[in-house]
């Protein structure tokens, strides 16, 4: 081959992944761009361990011959249309991860953080019920807000931890799989049954396996805290720190015996080791954008547990959620049948053809030499198939879930509703689905372009598990339709939500934190007069500012009495006729856009608290800086700095713990801690610790350090680095009441 051909073919089949990169160059800085860098990431990786990595199985055997048509050799048009549609095969494929699996994934996880939730509650001291009313739970933002943050902020670190942890896990469930196959009898089969139902099983189990580890996770990042201290955290550093401490040495182990036991599928194995790492450099890429619907639904779940005897449960206009549902189900099959008369039949040939396309196959069938038409219209066959049992019907139904959703008071009544379609859906599809399929890459060579192309061809392996894989697969093959359905809703509803936290004093020692979220249709009538939700009411300042002088003397005061965010029964007039004067003038504000409606979503009563003081102080003892919330308050920072020095050092040495201290009680008086990598930070207050005083004290010392982590490093000791004006404002900003 000459060096010209060497770098066509070269560039040829680089250059789907050169269009994919390219975009990338122009958005870069946009956070529509750091969301296109992962999925790019996610197909290159998928592209490279998929499909480019079984090639290792096929050293030393003849690629297979795509034979071309006189009129297909030297059609370059068509060369690059197959390069393009086997290209799109391969990301049909990518794509059931973020549209199928990763939502099962991230909608069970919730129900498992649960479990641990209530097992914390039942240890704890007092009644579970009790202990229950003093959860809270730290929600700043909008689950659209949150991902946005997610995807811009340069901090890997947790996702290298998951990651970590996940390979630690993958030796032992691997060795477990084999003795499974082996008791099932298939450890001496063929290629296309045995370690291919083990490959398509391990696709199930690293979903088991994500789930355990986002669920504990899930306890940390959602900022779950019982009686003022976030728990996740422990719980999380407990678990991590047992699993890595059982599961490296045995996995090490695993790696042994299956050199010693498995010499002969060795390569297989690494294969094996490979797409596991592969899935969970996906499940990490998508986890910042999966994660706050994921904390939203845990943290709902909670939030009914705490209010279910206040709040009863709202079933009206369900029968909208059976409607939409069974529109749903005919738009999918008049859609399927519109398909598979007009698209599948002109390019397929009918339901005959699906048979005769699956003879090129890899394993058995390597020395066929397929038509390069037919390897075409196998690619195309793919995408057809995923876009028609999964992508369709997703969207589809999550349509009209969403839809639905917007006629409803409650949530959950409305998912619980249309559970029977989707479960209807989910079953058709399976049962439609047939046989297994393992796809993989076939090295070959074509002569489309007028020389030997060679590339890979998309190759398919029969992967039926046996009867006790095919029963713990079950789980995940009958429910992860209805999951993602449901989840991705949940995304697409609270896509243009925004959230927004009211404290509202309950006497003089409590109040009540609300998030709400803003109505994207403004009130029924009898929303408006029932009084069952305590809807909030805000002016958006752009708009108001720029028209609202063009407005008759009623809109300005109305616009005036929402100054502040003010609660709807505030402001509302008692009389029966200017009530409903009044519900029309608000409309006619909500249609011009000059205020906002807010609805609960959830609620938590706390004590108040009254902060005294606040102190940042060098891991040896050294005052940083402190700041008096309380004029009356005098404490002398260099005692207070050299009183937790000796303290913590104390504590440490008559326990022999390895956990820091993290309160300390003294009379009327608490002492919240929170620790940073050089400095950690201690609040004093008078009243019961609670998550509103240590979230902010936590946020703090996070910036502070961020703020000053050159100085830090190495500090010496001078106070002049801290600028006491700015940190003051820092604190003011972080500690701030909403």
């Amino acid at each position: 081959m000459e060096a010209i051909e060497s770098f066509f073919m070269i560039f040829l089949n680089a250059l789907p992944i050169i269009v994919l990169i390219i975009p990338l160059f122009f958005i870069w800085k946009k956070t529509i761009g750091k969301l296109y860098f992962r999925v790019a990431l996610g197909i290159v990786v998928f592209y490279l361990i998929y499909w480019v990595l079984p090639i290792i199985f096929q050293i030393g055997d003849t690629p297979n011959e795509l034979v071309t048509s006189p009129s297909e050799e030297g059609d370059i048009v068509c060369g690059i249309g197959y390069i393009f549609a086997h290209f799109g095969s391969l990301i049909a494929q990518f794509f059931s991860y973020p549209i199928i699996t990763l939502p099962f994934i991230f909608f069970i996880a919730p129900f498992i953080s649960l479990i641990f939730f209530w097992n914390r509650l039942r240890k704890e001291e007092g009644t579970l019920i009790s202990n229950l009313e003093q959860v809270s739970y730290e929600i700043k933002e909008s689950p659209l807000e949150r991902a946005k943050n997610g995807l811009i902020r340069n901090n890997w670190s947790r996702e290298k931890e998951i990651l970590k942890l996940m390979i630690v896990l993958l030796p032992i469930s691997l060795y477990l799989l084999q003795v499974i196959l082996e008791i099932s009898n298939l450890q001496n089969e063929s290629l296309t049954t045995g370690e291919t139902a083990l490959g398509w099983f391990l696709e199930i189990l690293f979903v088991y396996i994500a789930i355990f580890i986002f669920s504990i996770e899930l306890l940390f990042s959602s900022q779950i805290a019982l009686k003022g201290r976030f728990f996740g955290e422990q719980i999380r550093d407990q678990i991590y720190k047992s699993l890595y401490t059982i599961g490296a040495p045995m996995s090490i182990f695993s790696i042994i015996l299956f050199a010693i036991h498995y010499e002969a599928s060795i390569v297989i194995i690494i294969y094996f080791f490979a797409y596991f790492i592969m899935a969970s450099i996906i499940f990490i890429l998508f986890l910042d954008i999966f994660e706050p619907i994921s904390i939203l639904i845990f943290i709902k779940m909670i939030n009914w547990w705490k209010n279910r005897k206040k709040n009863k449960i709202n079933t009206q206009n369900f029968y909208y959620i059976l409607i939409f549902g069974a529109l749903g189900l005919v738009v999918y099959f008049i859609s399927n049948l519109i398909l598979t008369n007009f698209v599948y039949t002109p390019l397929f040939g009918g339901p005959g053809s699906l048979e005769e396309t699956r003879i090129y196959t890899a394993g058995e069938y390597t020395t066929n030499n397929p038509e390069f038409s037919h390897v075409l219209q196998f690619d195309l066959l793919i995408i057809y198939g995923i876009l028609i049992t999964e992508i369709i019907p997703a969207i589809i139904l999550t349509i009209f879930l969403v839809y639905g959703l917007k006629f409803l008071k409650s949530i959950g009544v409305g998912i619980i509703v249309y559970l029977p379609v989707v479960i209807t859906l989910s079953i058709l599809i399976v049962i439609g689905s047939g046989d297994i399929y393992w796809l993989t890459g076939q090295t070959s060579y074509t002569r489309v372009f007028g020389f030997d192309f060679y590339t890979l061809r998309t190759a398919s392996l029969q992967a039926n598990l046996p009867d006790l894989l095919n029963i713990l697969a079950t789980p995940y093959l009958y429910t992860r339709y209805i999951f993602n359905i449901i989840l991705w809703s949940l995304l697409i509803y609270y896509f243009r939500k925004e959230f927004r936290i009211k404290n509202i004093p309950i006497g003089e020692e409590r109040i009540e934190k609300i998030v709400f979220s803003n109505v994207s249709d403004f009130l029924s009538y009898d929303a408006y007069t029932e009084n069952k939700e305590d809807y909030l009411v805000s002016k958006k300042e752009d708009v108001v500012t720029k028209y609202i002088d063009q407005e008759r003397e009623e809109i300005k005061t109305i616009i005036n009495k929402i100054e502040n965010d003010r609660s709807l029964e505030e402001i509302k007039p008692v009389d029966d006729n200017e009530k409903k004067r009044f519900y029309f003038t608000l409309r006619y504000l909500y249609q011009n856009n000059f205020i906002t409606i807010w609805k609960p979503e959830l609620s938590y009563i706390y004590e108040r608290v009254e902060k005294q003081g606040l102190y940042i102080i060098y891991d040896d003892g050294r005052g940083v800086y402190n700041y008096t919330f309380q004029k009356d308050v005098d404490q002398d920072p260099g005692l207070v700095s050299g009183m937790f020095s000796a303290i913590t050092s104390f504590v440490k040495e008559m326990t022999k713990s390895t956990e820091a201290l993290k309160k300390i009680d003294h009379g009327d008086i608490t002492i919240l801690l929170e620790y940073g990598n050089k400095i950690f930070g201690a609040l004093f207050i008078k009243g019961t610790q609670s998550s509103e005083v240590r979230s902010p004290l936590k946020e703090l010392v996070s910036k502070f350090e961020a703020q000053y982590s050159d100085i830090l490093k190495d500090w010496t000791g001078s106070l002049d680095h801290f600028k006491k004006d700015v940190n003051d404002k820092l604190v003011e900003d972080v500690f701030k009441e909403e």
